[in-house]
């Protein structure tokens, strides 16, 4: 009994070692460990397997066939929670960077008005909303439990996974070194502003190009069509001669 409860806590251990895994489970905000995770993955696999195995059997489907399905059934239910949280983490740091460019320019007239940068971290978390906020509260709680601000800040930017978040953190941790911070967060605001006009234009021209594939096609093939029948025409009459 000692023996296996030593096995399933160094296979625990390994699985949470899993730096890649607990990067993308911080980057989805999902409260799990790996181990946690890859628990309701397995356990998800094997209902699938076993309501499979089930249902082929009642359907009458030969052993082979009943085993094949229900593995394929368990493989996609195994690759389901991989996809979700790879959508979901995609999806959160898609809105952290849409909502950066306001946070950072709150940010940066807090501390143009005189606020520290503990203070205004603290600040923006309380009147924001979204998850840019909620994220700031995280930071502040952190470094009212004693850490460094720079260390907190540089946790949020390993959680979100976010490019222009490190980037962000980068320049608030120049507070220290720098005079004049709130002008280099205003700077690092305003590109991240631009940053994001880029993407919306960008967006809005593939929905246009969306929108003109199925438009062109519907103009073109009528024309097609009337064009196909005094061909068809043509090749009938030739064929009789």
């Amino acid at each position: 009994m000692i023996a296996r409860t030593d096995v399933a806590a160094r296979v625990v251990a390994r699985i949470d070692a899993d730096s890649e895994l607990a990067a993308r489970l911080a980057a989805a905000d999902r409260a799990l460990t790996p181990s946690g995770f890859r628990a309701r993955q397995l356990g998800g696999a094997f209902g699938a397997l076993a309501a499979g195995v089930t249902a082929l059997i009642v359907a009458g489907a030969r052993p082979v066939l009943a085993v094949g399905g229900a593995l394929a059934a368990a493989g996609t239910a195994f690759g389901a929670f991989e996809h979700r949280l790879n959508a979901q983490g995609t999806a959160r740091r898609a809105h952290i960077t849409e909502e950066l460019p306001i946070v950072a320019e709150h940010i940066g007239m807090l501390l143009a008005s005189g606020m520290s940068l503990t203070g205004a971290l603290r600040a923006a978390a309380q009147r924001g909303a979204g998850i840019c906020a909620a994220d700031l509260e995280r930071v502040t709680a952190r470094v009212s439990g004693g850490i460094s601000v720079e260390m907190a800040l540089a946790e949020w930017a390993d959680a979100a996974g976010s490019a222009e978040i490190r980037r962000f953190v980068g320049v608030l941790t120049l507070h220290s070194d720098v005079t004049d911070i709130a002008a280099l967060v205003s700077d690092e605001a305003r590109s991240a502003r631009m940053e994001a006009h880029r993407r919306l234009i960008e967006r809005i021209e593939r929905r246009n190009e969306q929108v003109w594939i199925p438009v062109t096609v519907a103009a073109l093939v009528p024309g097609a069509v009337l064009l196909a029948i005094p061909f068809s025409d043509a090749l009938r009459g030739y064929a009789a001669l």
